[in-house]
């Protein structure tokens, strides 16, 4: 777990497998958060800061594997006010989860990786979405929660036929693979994103976990029957 999350008491964990009902009405509450955007000032800053960060992909690229372990290093996870531009994060300690998503997507992008935007449901003990909810209490608050389950971004890494991908979590620098389905920090829903005007080349169905998920739709996963 994060910097932030591990000084949670997790002895107050009881979850509860969500119902489709509260999966869906989440869903509407969700529906009008698209995956985060950083902008740019039309000036130099923001130009600057961005090749700033691209070539600091391209050397931690050149030393490991995975998608953006460095990030974690340099930003913490926590909340932040929106819209943020590439300057402005250059300024930052705390970034969101949106933020931390955007960048690793444009350093897979600088050393020429196929990634799409992912967006997730997940479920949490309800203190957990409390604890949440405190934190933001300047952003907004409850924005991003409803109930038990609350709204997370990440990253889809295809594979080379581009049918299958792994989904990077950077905000805890793991990939999804084993996260769970049911009970706390589970998987209650995902949505991969691609834009028209998106370079990646893929079908309308991708591979993940045994899931066939369709391109740009929600896909519920673990419910109550």
């Amino acid at each position: 777990m994060n910097d932030r999350l591990s000084k949670l008491n997790l002895a107050r964990i009881a979850v509860t497998v969500p119902e489709q009902a509260e999966i869906q009405s989440a869903l509407a509450k969700f529906k009008p958060l698209s995956p985060t955007v950083i902008q740019s000032h039309p000036d130099g800053c923001c130009r600057d800061a961005k090749e700033w960060f691209k070539g600091q992909s391209r050397v931690h690229h050149a030393l490991g594997e995975l998608p953006s372990p460095w990030l974690r290093a340099r930003w913490h996870w926590g909340p932040l006010e929106r819209p943020i531009h590439w300057c402005q994060i250059m300024e930052r300690q705390v970034v969101d989860c949106g933020t931390l998503a955007a960048l690793t997507l444009e350093g897979l992008k600088t050393v020429g990786r196929p990634a799409l935007g992912v967006q997730l449901i997940q479920n949490y003990d309800i203190n957990m979405v409390r604890d949440f909810e405190y934190l933001w209490r300047y952003q907004g608050g409850d924005y991003w929660t409803a109930g038990t389950l609350v709204y997370h971004e990440c990253v889809a890494v295809l594979d080379a036929q581009g049918s299958g991908i792994r989904v990077w979590d950077p905000t805890v620098e793991t990939f999804s693979d084993g996260a769970p389905l049911f009970g706390h920090d589970s998987i209650a829903a995902i949505r991969v994103i691609r834009y028209d005007n998106d370079p990646v080349t893929c079908g309308p169905l991708l591979n993940w976990r045994g899931f066939r998920l369709t391109l740009n739709e929600w896909s519920l996963l673990g419910q109550a029957p």
